[in-house]
This record gives C-alpha cells, structure tokens and sequence, in this order.
C-alpha cells in the first residue's frame, strides 16, 4: 500500500526499497555499517526524493534533511563529521549531480566509528555511525568503491515528464503517510516481529562489508516473502 504508486524498474528494486524502510527498526539489532541505499532513476520527477521523505516520515515522524557533498575531498570529510555530530538517524545526500568517487564518503559507510577533528579545534572525537543513509541521483557515475557500498533503488517512470503523471492511489502520499503512520509501522514491526518468532533465520545472500546487514534485512524479507533482495546487483 506504501509503495503502490512507485513504478521500480525490477524486483530487487522494490526489496531494496523495503529494506531502506526496515533499516531504522532493526538498526541496533545490526552490529557494524549498513550500505548506502542509492535511489536513482533516468529523469527527474521520479519520486526519488518523495520515497526518501517516506523512510524518514515512518521513522521520525518527518521528512529527510537533505544535504549534499561536494567534490572537494577536505569539504566532504567536514560535511561528513557535522552530519554524523547531530546523530541523525537517516542521512540524505540529495541529487548528487557530479561523479561520486568521494574517498571520504567510501571510508564513512565502512566506518563503524568515525574519527575527526572538530573544525577550529584541535581535539578529535569519536563519532558513532548508526545512521541509514540514504543517496538520490538521476544516471548516477559511481567510483568501484562508491558503487560497492550501494544497495540500488532504481525507479523506472517510463515516461519523459514523470511530474505530470496523475492517478495516484494517495495524493498527496506524504500526507496519507502522516495520518496513517501507527499502522505503517506497526505493519513494519510485524514483518520484524515474524522474523524474530521464526528464531532469526539469516539471509541467504552475502554482500561484502555489510554482512549483519544482509543477513537480518535479507532473513525478514524472505520470511516475509519479499523476492529480489541482493539480485540485479550488476546492473
């Protein structure tokens, strides 16, 4: 019911985005980092932002706050440490529009702890990394690195002018979200629960540096009988 109105160009698609919606429920129950979850699509208007607010809306009770990184390597490393200083539980980079090959951003997502020089001090600290990040861009450029730390989300509108689209089953989505959220969530944490009382069965597939991650997203989405999780992935 949630997702009804989004149109994801494969099953793996539509998993990755349930798993993006998971993610904040069961992120102390994940030792370690979790993937970016890249939300892209081939033109604008898409809904990438608007699925992102989604996530955000189901676990916080409001929309992302968005931010961006620059190609400057020294900015991106600040931007990262006062993102991760305000503990947000869902990080946004919106609408990257350049070539993401951040160094920077490639050792936050394998970064349990991250460690940084406050700006205009000399102390360093030690900052936690339990947030879900998120990340929209239309045709994406990834670095190896960058790309191997992302869970996709592809949206496929087929269509050249996607804002235009109409017909929608909640409109506007946001606000449906809002007044319905109790039982969203509660519908969230019976897919968890569910998993729980089967004893936690595992995922079966495997992803590099984030395999906590894989083995209670992918375990609750089989259990709950979600196909695609982990596939597509060399698209």
């Amino acid at each position: 019911e949630l997702l009804v109105d989004f149109l994801f160009a494969t099953p793996s698609d539509r998993a990755h985005a349930l798993a993006a919606i998971l993610l904040p429920f069961v992120r102390r129950m994940i030792p370690g980092c979790t993937p970016i979850h890249l939300v892209e699509a081939p033109v604008p208007g898409a809904g990438k932002g608007l699925l992102s607010d989604l996530i955000s809306l189901l676990a916080l009770g409001k929309p992302c706050e968005p931010t961006t990184l620059s190609r400057d390597e020294d900015e991106s490393r600040k931007k990262i440490t006062s993102i991760l200083l305000r503990a947000q539980p869902v990080i946004l980079l919106d609408n990257i529009n350049h070539a993401m090959e951040s160094a920077q951003l490639a050792a936050a997502l394998t970064a349990d702890v991250w460690t940084d020089r406050i700006l205009g001090e000399s102390r360093m600290v030690d900052l936690p990394n339990r947030a879900t990040w998120l990340m929209t861009a239309n045709n994406p450029e990834l670095s190896l690195e960058i790309a191997r730390r992302c869970v996709r989300i592809r949206l496929d509108p087929r269509t050249d002018r996607p804002w235009e689209r109409t017909g929608f089953r909640h409109n506007p989505l946001r606000d449906w979200v809002r007044a319905e959220r109790a039982r969203l969530v509660r519908a969230a944490l019976t897919l968890v629960l569910g998993w729980i009382s089967r004893g936690k069965p595992p995922g079966e597939k495997v992803l590099g540096s984030f395999e906590a991650w894989a083995a209670v997203l992918g375990g609750i989405l089989r259990e709950a009988g979600v196909p695609g999780f982990l596939e597509d992935t060399e698209k």
